[in-house]
């Protein structure tokens, strides 16, 4: 068992994910460290991998006393909220609500969370058109703007996994897109009318889109880097797919009111709130769903198989919960 010199480690004392983080820099070295902290912390750590490194959410006190640190959820929670009219994002830790709030901006989405990285859009002024879309890495906020459309402020960054970003943007109709850092590269199925990005996981990207006609439906789409496959719910008059982790999606269905659903490439699983017309799926990771429902407002929910919790900022007049991760 290695032993790293830690000052701040004493008996008795909280590890933050702080310290621990600012220690696990690199995979090659976590499984030592791993090991020897579930013997000082207990078996009820909780690890979560990501693509730098291994980042600890969870931890329980050194020595088993005091009181854990108040993180609830092994992931986090991205959304918007109203209040006094205006939009702001938030992240939810599962006790405490932080605002993500662009400064000067008229209002603010946060859409997409992966790790310490927010990404979402911002409005310059009242028009969801007239948008740029931003990553957030806990401090800092860069634009996020594909600047090759006609129309320039029209970009929405709505899902993200390491680098790459997905969303949408204004180029003469909506138009998906993968931002990989350094280039856009347009994610359209072919024909469509338009369409938009909502989520990614590695090389696959979900979303929805419209070939136009008569009926007009709207489809739900996965594209695994080369091909297109539509997601349609049996029945339904209109399906989007918003959120993928694995071999599993969510998203809704429109019959006589939003419908949410799970689809694990086989089956389509309802998800649908109880004793609310609408409910909407936007995000998973793992076996936590979020999204939001409708009653009078919105409503964000976390979604855990069986139960529905709420996820409502205190004071606002909506919640909706976008992200999860």
């Amino acid at each position: 068992m290695i032993t790293p010199k830690i000052p701040l480690l004493k008996d008795g004392q909280i590890l933050s994910v702080d310290v621990v983080n600012s220690i696990i820099k690199r995979t090659e070295y976590a499984g030592d460290l791993l090991k020897q902290y579930k013997l000082i912390a207990g078996n009820e750590m909780y690890v979560e991998p990501h693509y730098d490194g291994t980042r600890v959410s969870y931890l329980q006190p050194v020595g088993g006393g005091g009181t854990p640190e108040p993180v609830t959820l092994p992931y986090r929670i991205v959304g918007a909220y109203t209040l006094g009219g205006f939009q702001r994002g938030f992240v939810y830790n599962g006790s405490t609500y932080t605002d993500i709030f662009v400064p000067g901006s008229f209002a603010t989405f946060a859409l997409g969370i992966d790790g310490l990285n927010i990404v979402g859009y911002y409005q310059i002024e009242g028009s969801n058109t007239r948008a740029r879309g931003f990553l957030y890495n806990g401090s800092t906020f860069t634009d996020i703007v594909n600047t090759s459309g006609a129309t320039e402020l029209s970009t929405v960054a709505w899902g993200i996994d390491g680098s790459n970003i997905v969303g949408r943007y204004i180029s003469g109709r909506f138009r998906g897109f993968l931002y990989s850092g350094l280039s856009f590269t347009e994610i359209s199925p072919p024909s469509s009318i338009l369409a938009f990005c909502y989520g990614i996981d590695g090389s696959n990207i979900v979303g929805q889109y419209n070939l136009g006609g008569s009926g007009r439906e709207d489809k739900g789409f996965l594209y695994n880097g080369s091909t297109f496959t539509d997601i349609i719910f049996p029945g339904g008059f209109s399906t989007g797919a918003f959120g993928i982790d694995g071999s599993n999606i969510v998203g809704y269905y429109y019959d006589a009111g939003y419908r949410g659903f799970l689809y694990n490439g086989s089956t389509f699983t309802d998800i649908m709130a109880p004793g609310y017309a609408d409910t909407i799926p936007q995000g998973i990771k793992g076996s936590n769903i979020v999204g939001y429902y409708y009653d009078a407002s919105y409503r964000g929910f976390l979604y855990k198989g069986s139960t529905f919790t709420d996820i409502f900022v205190p004071g606002s007049s909506g919640t909706q919960a976008f992200g999860i991760g």
